[in-house]
């Protein structure tokens, strides 16, 4: 009988959290992974770890959170670095911007190998998409009028 008055609260509680339907820590490391694979910068890191300190709704499609994360590098960088500048497949304004994207990384997190983990902070704002839940882009600044 006990189970009977239980059961239609536990089906309460699943409905009430499946409203809510804000983004969960896997889904959180999926958007970071995402930006990276955006910045070309899978190749050199992935967010193995994620804990979601504060979330702040604003809306159905739109959350920011106060997030801690891990990345992992997958590679050593100079050897990515050297990768890239010998890559014939890129064209030379790509490797050219790769090769300092690289150089502001090795500025941030030093000359790293292929296993070195990062511990990173940030807050983050996610939107909705058809796709799902993606780490939203800041809006542009537009020039005032004249």
């Amino acid at each position: 009988m006990r189970a009977f008055y239980l059961a239609p609260a536990l089906l309460l509680i699943a409905l009430l959290t499946a409203c809510g339907d804000t983004p969960d820590d896997d889904v959180i490391r999926d958007a970071l992974n995402q930006e990276l694979k955006q910045a070309h910068l899978n190749e050199l890191f992935q967010v193995t770890e994620v804990e979601t300190a504060s979330r702040y709704p604003e809306d159905d499609d739109h959350v920011a959170l106060d997030v801690r994360y891990t990345m992992e590098a997958q590679r050593d960088l100079s050897e990515y670095n050297k990768a890239v500048k010998r890559d014939e497949e890129r064209d030379a304004m790509d490797r050219f911007a790769m090769v300092m994207a690289l150089a502001a990384v090795r500025v941030e997190f030093g000359n790293f190998s292929k296993g070195d983990t990062f511990e990173q902070e940030r807050r983050l704002l996610l939107e909705r998409a058809e796709e799902g839940w993606r780490v939203q882009r800041p809006e542009s600044p537009t020039a005032p009028d004249s």
